[in-house]
């Protein structure tokens, strides 16, 4: 595509089209893959629920090796990479675990 000025239409197809999906345990899965593949996502809002997802099936996901601090309570109990808020905080209040909204709340 041209990058001049009002040139907005394409006189061909996509040039490369993927044939299959991607899979991050093709090559025999890792322990971490195994790990986060097996994570159930519970305590989050339906965009933040997609978004660990997608990390998980793209492998970007990257699990936490020591707890973190919680942003309510500020003791060392968030356990889940992503998250902000411990379990209880947000059962307590409500809201997301990772994005701190208060939204509607999957339950697996």
């Amino acid at each position: 595509m041209s990058s001049q000025k009002g040139n907005v239409s394409r006189s061909r197809a996509q040039k490369h089209q993927n044939a299959i999906a991607y899979k991050n345990n093709k090559y025999g899965a890792t322990a971490q893959v195994k790990v986060a593949n097996s994570k159930i996502h519970d305590g989050l809002c339906l965009h933040c629920k997609g978004v660990l997802e997608w990390k998980v099936k793209y492998s970007k996901y990257k699990s936490l090796t020591q707890p973190r601090k919680c942003v309510k309570c500020f003791q060392k109990t968030v356990k889940d990479a992503y998250h902000i808020l411990c379990k209880p905080c947000s059962l307590e209040l409500e809201i997301c675990c990772k994005c701190g909204k208060k939204e509607d709340i999957v339950v697996p």
